[in-house]
């Protein structure tokens, strides 16, 4: 007797909505002062107390290209613990899909996919709730499955180490972060027998304001560039983003919206815009639930 089976892939992006449901309904446990997210891409400096756990889902979407129709679906679910006061850890599944028609320089696809996992250890030098500028350090090893841009079928292996930067002001009212990264990749087409080299450095930061008991509201900026060869002298690409954020929190539970739009990009070929190799708009939603 034939059976009709659930792809895989679809089980999976499944998973993380079940996930996603379940952290916005289940959060019965007490919040502990922990690594609560005010921003979508920046980090803040606070860690997770010793022997507690957290669990996030983040959802980004990519979207527009210069023609066609171009969407792309980042997920991500996260479990973090607290090995010491000082020194957390971190776990990521990923998975992604594309759905993509008559973008050129891109092949038409419509797919959602297991896209690796990766593991972080963050280290916190100095808390930004006792005075003075919060400070960490960051550093995650991962493996990517499938192309963020494109989708085809490429190995990844990266290595991204990052400096964390946190100032709290006005009683812990505004909140500003400041993040230094570079990403370290090592890329394999299948199609190709060499390897090729790649170095990502970022900068983001933030700046949200508590509005209300629970609700934050702020801005955010992202800027990334790429160098071939992890040559500093030559530059890929280069792309700049900025929009606003909404942050909400509660004894059980938290959410970050960020929506960064791409303002400039280099090299152009639409406006100002880099739009072969970033997108018109990206929005990322994160939850997050203690225990």
């Amino acid at each position: 007797m034939k059976t009709n089976r659930i792809p895989t892939s679809v089980a999976f992006a499944r998973l993380h909505l079940l996930a996603l449901a379940a952290f916005l309904l289940g959060g019965a446990a007490p919040r502990a002062f922990a690594d609560e997210n005010y921003f979508g891409y920046t980090y803040g400096a606070e860690i997770l107390p010793k022997g507690h756990w957290e669990i996030y889902q983040w959802a980004t979407s990519r979207t527009g290209k210069a023609g066609g129709s171009y969407r792309a679906l980042d997920l991500q679910t996260e479990i973090e613990y607290g090995f010491t006061d000082r020194l957390q850890g971190s776990f990521y599944l990923n998975a992604i899909k594309h759905d993509i028609s008559r973008v050129s320089g891109f092949d038409n696809r419509d797919q959602t996919r297991f896209n690796g996992l990766q593991g972080a250890l963050k280290y916190n030098l100095r808390s930004p709730y006792k005075g003075g500028l919060g400070v960490a350090v960051y550093l995650e090893p991962g493996y990517k499955r499938y192309s963020a841009k494109s989708g085809e079928r490429v190995d990844t292996f990266f290595l991204e180490p990052k400096l964390i930067l946190q100032k709290n002001f006005l009683d812990d009212t505004v909140i500003w972060a400041a993040n230094f990264s570079a990403e370290f990749e090592r890329e394999h087409h299948l199609e190709e027998k060499e390897w090729e080299s790649e170095l990502e450095l970022q900068f983001s930061t933030g700046l949200s304001y508590r509005f209300a008991p629970n609700w934050f509201v702020g801005a955010e900026a992202l800027a990334t560039s790429a160098f071939e060869r992890m040559h500093l002298d030559a530059l890929g690409e280069y792309g700049i983003f900025a929009g606003p954020n909404l942050h909400y929190a509660n004894k059980q539970w938290w959410a970050t919206l960020t929506v960064l739009p791409q303002l400039t990009g280099w090299p152009e070929n639409k406006g100002r815009r880099d739009l072969e190799h970033f997108e018109k708009l990206q929005v990322r939603l994160k939850v997050g639930v203690n225990f």
